[in-house]
């Protein structure tokens, strides 16, 4: 069992200290546990609610989305939470209602022995990888609770789907032929779900496979922070700025725990080492919130500031890794409680400001990170005193992370991400470059800034919600032209050059950009060379812009629900947070809003904030602009 397995290993290779543990490890893990059962019974509840029933047999024990008015075929990965309350409740509900689940299952189920991702929406199929591993886990851990011939029936789909994977060459990292298949986050997992499924249904070819991609997948960690990369093309080939395509949140939810998990039952201490530090990599990027900061990734585009749309959560990777590291414990804390703080009426909203907005939750959110929490749940409790501090609660200065050309910035109150990362994804857009500030967040106001896609797009459509408002644009501050109905700026720039000087009260970084479109096309009139200027110190930030170039502003769309207050003058801005006042002065130049909403706001989906779009227009005469952001 895996439990048994992730004890023995942990032992083996000393994870455990093999002190007396103090009451107050348990009292810990018992305040987590029962925090995250709550939330997950509250969600699982209301998910029921949706499943319909006594309608037709195409439609019986599916579950409706509110947002997308349809069902998502992935709703299968419900069975795992429904299983365990099912367990630890003995509520029958629970168990019927998985029974019924799986049976729908059976609409989106291929000869192939793979499940599509939606029904005549998308016919993609390598969510499979992620369908078997919550299925495998509901019948490990839960089994026993099924009649025997809908168990066999859930394992003889759990062999297909290993045969689907054994079969399918996108699934995993080995390279065929010189080529190099699918995001990486699908190799990753399929390490676990292959052997995972071998071990249940005694298929060794499938536990062969498994170890062979993962022995594979130990060249997939960059050099110098260990980040797992893949998430894009491109895979083997460096950027001007050295970066490899890497994306935070499919490593923390997907990739890294399904790998995780694989290591601990292949024994394969090799692979656990290296996941152990890319996880301690990775969580540098946790805001003191909770938040997970993903303002820079390749496929930030399914970003949600609490985590990401339709991958699984961290939970669990993380807590079998808690013993060596008892500050993911508290990372799983804060994480369920900002979950908490997402959550109406039962549940998961797609980012913090969507219900403000008059946004509908997709119910993806709901199922795919009650899979993540109950992944941890059914680990067995540890006896270890919690670390209260994560990597970005101390104010350590600054921290660059070469491999992916972004530092972060951490002075008294303030928390800043400014990046340089130039690895891009498939599609045009998908993320900030040419140095951006890409997420501004403080202890009292929690995020002011907070990067979105440079041009929003359904880039997975039946995984993101369109935007239902009048006005949109992108969240990231940057300096930018209107030329013809194209925008031009420095965000989607792959020539930039970026300058960090540390000074007496913090930090200054000069970024010397040019202003492009989308596709790094210059304006009519050629290239344009931009400086701009980022002071980082404790009191707050300021950007300045020298030379202004003829028609071109300052965008600076700063984040407020529209329950805050907002005050603009042509030389300030005030916005009344829970904690005081953030202060936006222009010394040079003249603030305008640009067109908004009836709510004073524009919302973006992605990362799910709305934004008070702030143009600051450059002087006349020295074509100068000055900002100066502080909070009091």
């Amino acid at each position: 069992m895996r439990n048994l397995i992730f004890v023995l290993l942990l032992l083996s290779a000393s994870f455990l200290s093999g002190q007396e543990t103090e009451n107050k490890s348990q009292s810990f893990d018992n305040s987590l546990r029962f925090e995250s059962v709550k939330l997950l019974t509250e969600w699982m509840d209301t998910f029921l609610t949706y499943q319909l029933d006594n309608l037709h047999p195409s439609l019986d024990g599916g579950v409706l989305c509110p947002a997308c008015a349809r069902i998502h075929g992935r709703i299968g990965d419900a069975v795992l939470p429904l299983m365990y309350l099912a367990e630890n409740t003995h509520n029958e509900k629970y168990l019927l209602a998985a029974k019924r689940l799986m049976a729908w299952m059976e609409n989106v189920h291929l000869p192939n022995g793979s499940w599509m991702n939606d029904v005549h929406v998308s016919d993609w199929n390598g969510t499979t990888v992620f369908a078997s591993i919550a299925l495998y886990e509901a019948l490990h851990y839960h089994g026993h609770l099924l009649d025997d011939s809908t168990r066999n029936h859930w394992k003889q789909r759990l062999v297909e789907a290993g045969e689907f994977m054994m079969a399918t060459p996108f699934i995993y990292s080995r390279k065929r032929n010189g080529m190099r298949n699918m995001n990486v986050n699908y190799q990753a997992s399929a390490t676990y779900a292959l052997y995972a499924i071998g071990e249940m249904c005694n298929r060794p070819d499938f536990q062969k496979e498994a170890r062979q991609v993962a022995d594979d997948l130990k060249s997939f960690f960059t050099e110098n922070d260990t980040f797992l990369f893949g998430e894009g093309p491109n895979v083997w080939s460096k950027t001007r700025n050295g970066c490899l395509p890497i994306d935070l949140l499919y490593n923390v939810e997907e990739a890294l725990p399904n790998m995780t998990y694989y290591a601990i039952m292949a024994r394969d201490t090799e692979l656990l080492a290296l996941v152990d530090r890319s996880m301690a990599t990775h969580l540098e990027f946790m805001l003191p919130d909770g938040a997970w900061d993903n303002s820079w990734g390749t496929r930030s585009f399914k970003w949600t500031y609490w985590g990401g749309r339709t991958s699984d959560g961290f939970m669990g990777g993380y807590y079998a890794m808690a013993a060596q590291h008892p500050e993911y414990l508290e990372a799983i804390r804060r994480n369920v409680q900002l979950l908490k703080k997402a959550t109406f009426d039962g549940l998961l909203y797609g980012g913090m400001h969507y219900r403000a907005c008059g946004i509908p939750p997709c119910i993806h959110h709901t199922f795919g990170h009650a899979k993540a929490i109950t992944s941890f749940l059914e680990l067995p409790s540890l006896n270890v005193t919690s670390s209260k501090e994560l990597p970005r609660d101390k104010a350590y200065g600054m921290k660059y992370f070469k491999d992916i050309h972004t530092w972060l910035i951490s002075q008294g109150s303030w928390r800043a991400t400014f990046t340089g990362y130039d690895a891009e994804y498939k599609t045009k857009g998908t993320h900030p470059m040419g140095g951006a500030l890409s997420m501004l967040w403080h202890a009292q106001a929690g995020p002011i800034f907070a990067a979105t896609m440079n041009q929003y797009q359904l880039i997975e459509a039946p995984n993101m919600q369109s935007n239902s408002r009048e006005y949109i644009i992108g969240g990231t501050p940057r300096i930018e032209l209107m030329q013809n109905g194209n925008v031009y700026s420095n965000l989607d720039d792959l020539n930039t050059d970026i300058i960090c000087h540390t000074e007496k009260n913090g930090y200054r970084f000069t970024v010397n950009t040019h202003l492009v479109d989308i596709n790094q096309k210059s304006p009519s009139q050629g290239e344009i060379p931009i400086t701009l200027d980022y002071t980082y110190t404790k009191q707050g930030v300021g950007i300045t812009v020298d030379n202004c170039y003829e028609g071109t502003y300052f965008m600076l769309p700063v984040i407020a629900s529209p329950t805050e207050a907002v005050k603009v003058t042509s030389k300030e801005v005030s916005i009344k947070k829970e904690g005081g006042i953030l202060s936006i002065t222009c010394t040079a130049g003249c603030i305008e809003v640009a067109p908004t909403d009836k709510d004073g706001r524009i919302f973006n989906p992605v990362p799910g904030f709305s934004f008070v779009p702030l143009r600051i227009i450059p002087d006349g005469t020295e074509k100068k602009i000055c900002i100066d952001i502080l909070f009091r």
